[in-house]
């Protein structure tokens, strides 16, 4: 009887322990199968495509889950070094990075010479479950000038619409860069790596740096281009006017250009000026050739700057303008229509940087500068306007501290990126003693799109060296710096 009864409270015991070790396996869990992928070139990559299963709250192991999907591309060396984790920009960019590996890979496999390669999903978008993209577009009128409060209005009701359909068994609260430099932290540890090198760009940087905040003792290297820092989510209004006195010296030193354009900071605000007296209709047609009508007036214009001054597309901005001076508002009427019909945005891209936000010092700067800028405060654009909305305070007191650390860093940034400004670069370089600065002159915010092949030899040296310390960036490095001129 006795035998009998201590047997059953063994299999209970045991019954309970199970239970656990289901339920924990359940929240994070690693799977791995063999994945080809055929690049746009054709090539074939044979890799590994994981997915994490973890909690969508990591304090609470009890909170839903997530499946979070990377790809994973070996190296063949046989003496490693860590491996590199690739991090995405965005956040929330549709396509996303694995939705784009047939155009990522070919451009990226060189850096698997001495290295794993792990390409990594963000939560909340494109492979990963759930993904928190929006249906639909915001849709905003055509027959009359955008203007901030218009654009606010319509963004909210469709954020506000998107976020009433968020299941209510989640926390969306849990979508922002800590919980991401949770996800690394998971995947590292379950594909049993000690130190990591990372990747990343734009957004990317921001989570690397995140991710060397808290975890430094496990990153032996950083590669970071188009650097945000933990400050610089929310972006200073005067950042454009400094990007556009850079392109308007460009101009001057244009000599077909600055005939026509004396001073190019004097043309940009004459045009505004008249928008905002004015505003014109355009008409065009679409690639369908339907014919198309629509309104632009100030705000369209600083908009569309502001989105494209920091872009490899700045350096059409100046004829663009001199177009606008001659009455042809074409290239303002279309892009401003796809902006009004096709722009979306995915929750989780919200909530993330809503939550990285600023602090109340740096908000009143932009609220100070903004009022005197000449784009106003098109950089940050609506991006924060529904943070409350969702129950995300963007005024931030912690996390925005900077964390100094003893990590090796390649910072690449251009000198035309108004996104990521030099300056961001050189604040973050002073945070971290072992970090080199790499200054592409004339370079954007795309400086894979200009200057990838160029710029391949040194990223491949400072990863695959055995002294990243004592790596050393060429001084002198140049993206085109030709501005068009003509059609």
């Amino acid at each position: 009887m006795k035998l009998k009864n201590y047997m059953l409270i063994d299999l209970r015991v045991l019954t309970f322990i199970l239970s656990l070790l289901v339920a924990s396996c359940q929240h994070n869990s690693l799977n791995l199968k063999l994945k080809t992928i055929t690049a746009d070139n054709n090539i074939e990559f044979v890799g590994e495509w994981g997915e994490m299963v973890l909690p969508e709250n990591p304090d609470d192991q009890d909170s839903p889950i997530i499946q979070l999907p990377f790809f994973r591309l070996k190296t063949k060396a046989q003496n490693k070094l860590p491996p590199i984790f690739v991090l995405a920009g965005g956040p929330g960019d549709s396509p996303s990075i694995l939705e784009q590996l047939p155009t990522v890979l070919p451009m990226i496999s060189e850096l698997n010479e001495k290295s794993d390669l792990i390409i990594l999903e963000q939560r909340g978008n494109g492979f990963s479950k759930p993904n928190l993209a929006c249906p639909g577009f915001i849709n905003l009128d055509l027959n009359e000038s955008l203007t901030p409060s218009r654009f606010e209005q319509a963004y909210r009701k469709y954020i506000n619409e998107c976020y009433g359909n968020f299941p209510k068994d989640r926390l969306l609260q849990s979508y922002n860069v800590t919980t991401m430099v949770s996800d690394i932290e998971s995947i590292r540890k379950d594909l049993g790596y000690d130190k990591i090198i990372l990747f990343g760009g734009s957004f990317g940087s921001f989570h690397a740096l995140n991710y060397i905040g808290a975890h430094p003792e496990n990153v032996d290297r950083a590669l970071l281009d188009s650097p945000e820092g933990l400050s610089h989510t929310v972006k200073l209004p005067s950042t454009a006017d400094c990007s556009l006195e850079g392109l308007s010296q460009m101009v001057a030193e244009n000599e077909e250009l600055h005939k026509q354009i004396p001073s190019f900071m004097d043309l940009v605000e004459q045009i505004l000026s008249e928008l905002e007296q004015n505003p014109v209709t355009v008409n065009f047609s679409n690639n369908d050739l339907e014919e198309k009508s629509i309104v632009v007036g100030k705000y369209d214009l600083q908009l569309i700057t502001a989105l494209e001054l920091g872009r490899i597309g700045y350096r059409e901005i100046p004829f663009r303008y001199l177009e606008m001076q001659s009455g042809n508002f074409n290239w303002l009427g279309e892009y401003a229509y796809q902006i009004r019909r096709f722009e979306n945005r995915n929750l989780m891209a919200v909530a993330t940087d809503c939550s990285s936000g600023a602090s109340k010092e740096r908000w009143e700067q932009v609220h100070k500068e903004s009022s005197n800028a000449i784009l106003g405060d098109a950089l940050n654009n609506i991006n924060f306007i529904a943070c409350e909305d969702l129950g995300i305070n963007p005024i931030i007191e912690t996390n925005l501290k900077p964390r100094p650390s003893e990590v090796p860093i390649l910072l690449i940034c251009g000198t035309q990126d108004a996104r990521t400004p030099l300056s961001n670069t050189y604040e973050i370089a002073r945070q971290h003693r072992h970090s080199k600065i790499l200054e592409v002159k004339y370079g954007s915010h795309d400086l894979f799109r200009e200057v990838f092949d160029e710029l391949l030899p040194i990223m491949k040296g400072f990863l695959i060296t055995d002294n990243p310390t004592e790596f050393t960036p060429p001084k002198d490095f140049f993206a085109n710096h030709e501005l068009r001129t003509s059609l």
